[in-house]
């Protein structure tokens, strides 16, 4: 559900259907890197978490989002790789801070804006990163 689930797809004309395996496991391969936890390969989708509280810095690319999901879809000619990601905790950790900050302030005001710059900024700025991993994700799989 827009906003806190983000799809992302492109496609692909040489890719073929044996070839999913490859890019599946290329895939596994970046998230690893990036510190990706439960990998899961299941035919033709890749899934992953990323837990909240595991030593990351704040910046870490997977920091505000809980779950991702790649699919491959290959119809006729074409394949579809698509790439969802889930970042409901954002809202709710946002939401608690904001309204703490309502409560200590007194001010409904003050939590509103906290709430509008904590998750409105960390959510722009996922979009933007998660984006762009997707599109060099897609750059190495060109070079497959």
């Amino acid at each position: 559900m827009f906003p806190f689930s983000i799809k992302y797809s492109t496609q692909f004309k040489q890719i073929n259907y044996s070839r999913n395996n490859d890019v599946l496991k290329y895939i596994d391969d970046f998230l690893v890197i990036k510190s990706a936890e439960n990998v899961i390969i299941d035919h033709n989708k890749l899934t992953f978490t990323s837990k909240f509280f595991n030593g990351k810095s704040n910046w870490h690319i997977l920091r505000p989002i809980e779950k991702g999901v790649f699919t491959i879809i290959n119809k006729n000619a074409t394949t579809t790789l698509t790439y969802q990601f889930f970042m409901y905790r954002l809202f709710i950790i946002s939401a608690g801070m904001s309204i703490m900050m309502a409560i200590v302030s007194n001010t409904i005001s003050i939590g509103i804006f906290c709430f509008c710059w904590l998750c409105g900024m960390n959510w722009i700025t996922a979009i933007i990163r998660h984006k762009k991993m997707f599109k060099n994700i897609v750059k190495g799989i060109d070079i497959l």
